[in-house]
């Protein structure tokens, strides 16, 4: 899981993202133990030469889109935010890709197929013959080859994940954090039979395995091995020196991978152009450029949808949406306005270390005041929906038995009655005798800074625990100062969201073990025994059935333990172009699938 970013002025588009450790493109693969677990790719059934949804590509046509914040880096290797992972999404391509109509099932894409043998934890993977690379050039022009993907690439690739002096994001997933020594610090080997074939074994099980592995965009070894004069920056792609190489790699800036479109330019603060691949292994593109225009404020961003100057935008402000459902556009069909689910939840978030949240009757209490149904329809004007737990809604993880706490002051007040917090100096504010110490029930709620819809869901929360005898100061941060500060233990509940895979790892968030850790997403300092031994078993099983009956448990506790105070998964907004055909929704994400787009 990754933090969701909140409503804020601006727009942004719905993103790929090529990053394991996101797991946002994560397979979910529920078979036990199965020796094939390829799947069929459904695109196999449309006639060669059309693009996925049957039709043919234009031969002139440009998808308008548009992007908020321009990236440090292109490189998917070191990227971690959302507008490189949309731009890397139509050029680089993984082993294999969820099928997105279908998120159980993984669809090969350089990988034609692959074996899984669950006794010896061992993946045997075949790429596809014949995929060439994009056409590179070097910064002084110098046309580089354009060589078939092998192996070579492959191994390159898990060599530059796995070099420790390389910020790449997906080498968590492969890191044993139990290991005693260096030599057994990661939990793969790999091995190259043949130009396109080669093996992974896992040395512990782990039911992400198939994710973790096949999940991995390839990178070009004859592009970033060498250096801006074509040479090799060092025979060895473990050293620091590659390294230090590889991050600052002339490529960067650039794109080489072998998907349906090709990289153009790149101008910061102005667009994103790339081009129809015409050698592409695949089905088309349907259109022929794809041009992302640099646009990082709402209203700007829907009066260019309006006005037919793009032809897709997400709405982060739901008023601007819902000021517009009437707009003339709309209504003569010009412009399509959409909501769909989005696959993450906001939720507060109390610091178990603090004494008046230690007890989980005191959290208990905070949840059943806070009148969630009236903050989804009268802040969200109904976009959104009630949960009560850490899973996406649509998936089999999440555990629909439990049924969220109704909103009752008066049982929320016996609550804190009952765990001995009163106000004994009739100052206005509970109180209690903890270790030696009086404490006085007070809370520093840290919410962003830019959003005026966390401010009012604040301000709700403020007045109803206010009426239990709770003292409440709301405390607006930029993003930045809020992650350092929960990341240093620094608060006392923070109003945050959470977006999520399909498939889930709870070990990074709920585990106990996690807790003090100084890079950690369990900031809260959660802990639970039966929770640790339910996510410790979960990672080994590779039985679908039994995995949901494990998910389903850490759900129940959790929501038990009311660690978080789960609110609501808010509803998406969006518009697009009418002269788009075939736009479909789907509960993962990205939510959508531009493959299967066209006009008319």
């Amino acid at each position: 899981m990754r933090p969701a970013r909140p409503n804020r002025a601006r727009a942004r588009l719905i993103v790929v993202s090529v990053s394991i450790a996101a797991v946002i493109w994560g397979a979910w693969h529920w078979g036990a133990g199965a020796s094939n677990i390829s799947s069929t790719n459904p695109e196999a059934d449309v006639p060669a030469g059309l693009t996925p949804a049957g039709v043919p590509p234009a031969a002139s046509d440009v998808l308008r889109v548009s992007y908020s914040d321009d990236p440090e880096t292109l490189n998917p290797i070191t990227a971690g935010d959302a507008t490189s992972a949309l731009f890397q999404s139509f050029v680089y391509e993984q082993l294999a890709d969820r099928d997105i109509a279908k998120p159980d099932e993984l669809l090969p894409r350089l990988a034609e197929k692959w074996e899984f043998d669950e006794k010896t934890l061992e993946y045997t993977i075949h790429l596809r013959r014949g995929v060439k690379w994009h056409p590179m050039t070097l910064p002084d022009g110098t046309a580089l080859p354009q060589p078939e993907v092998t192996t070579r690439d492959v191994m390159f690739t898990f060599d530059c994940i796995l070099n420790p002096n390389i910020p790449a994001s997906a080498r968590g997933d492969f890191v044993d954090a139990e290991a005693e020594d260096e030599e057994h610090r990661y939990k793969i080997r790999i091995e190259a039979i043949d130009d396109y074939t080669f093996k992974v074994r896992w040395t512990k099980p782990y039911f992400l395995s198939d994710e973790s592995t096949l999940m991995v965009a390839v990178i070009p070894r004859h592009v970033f091995s060498v250096d801006r004069h074509g040479d090799l920056i060092s025979l060895d792609f473990s050293s620091k020196e590659f390294a230090e190489g590889f991050n600052d790699h002339w490529a960067n800036t650039r794109m080489c991978g072998t998907g349906p479109m090709v990289f153009v330019d790149w101008n910061r603060n102005e667009r994103m152009a790339l081009a129809r691949n015409p050698e592409y292994w695949g089905k088309p593109f349907f259109f022929s450029r794809i041009v992302f225009g640099a646009e990082p404020n709402s209203y700007t961003l829907l009066q260019k949808l309006l006005q037919d100057e793009i032809d897709w935008a997400d709405i982060d402000e739901k008023d601007l949406y819902l000021q517009s459902l009437h707009h003339p556009a709309v209504e003569s069909g010009r412009v399509v306005l959409k909501t769909y689910e989005y696959p993450g939840y906001r939720y507060i978030g109390y610091n178990l270390r603090r004494p008046f949240l230690r007890d989980k009757h005191v959290r208990r209490a905070l949840t059943q005041a806070i009148p969630i149904d009236q903050i989804i329809s009268v802040v969200f004007d109904g976009l959104a929906t009630q949960v009560t737990g850490p899973f996406i809604v649509q998936s089999p993880a999440y555990n629909h038995e439990v049924k969220p706490l109704p909103f009752d002051l008066a049982r929320a007040q016996r609550l804190l009655d009952q765990s001995e917090w009163r106000d004994t100096n009739r100052n206005g504010l509970r109180d209690k005798l903890v270790d030696g110490q009086r404490i006085e029930a007070r809370i520093n709620l840290m919410i962003d800074a830019d959003s005026a819809q966390y401010l009012t869901v604040a301000q709700i929360i403020q007045v109803n625990w206010r009426k239990l005898g709770i003292q409440v100061d709301i405390t607006p941060a930029q993003q930045a100062l809020m992650s350092e500060r929960t990341r240093a233990k620094e608060f006392d509940a923070v109003l945050r969201g959470w977006a999520l895979s399909w498939r889930a790892d709870p070990y990074q968030t709920w585990y106990s073990g996690n807790a003090e850790l100084a890079d950690t997403s369990n900031i809260i300092g959660y802990s639970n025994p039966e929770v640790d031994r339910l996510v410790t078993e979960l990672r080994v099983t590779f039985d679908r059935k039994k995995q949901i009956e494990l998910y389903h448990a850490i759900h129940r506790l959790i929501y038990e333990d009311q660690p978080y105070t789960f609110l609501f998964s808010e509803k998406q907004t969006c518009g697009y172009s009418g002269r788009l055909r075939n736009v479909k929704f789907y509960p993962d994400r990205p939510c959508v699938d531009y493959r299967q787009w066209y006009s008319e």
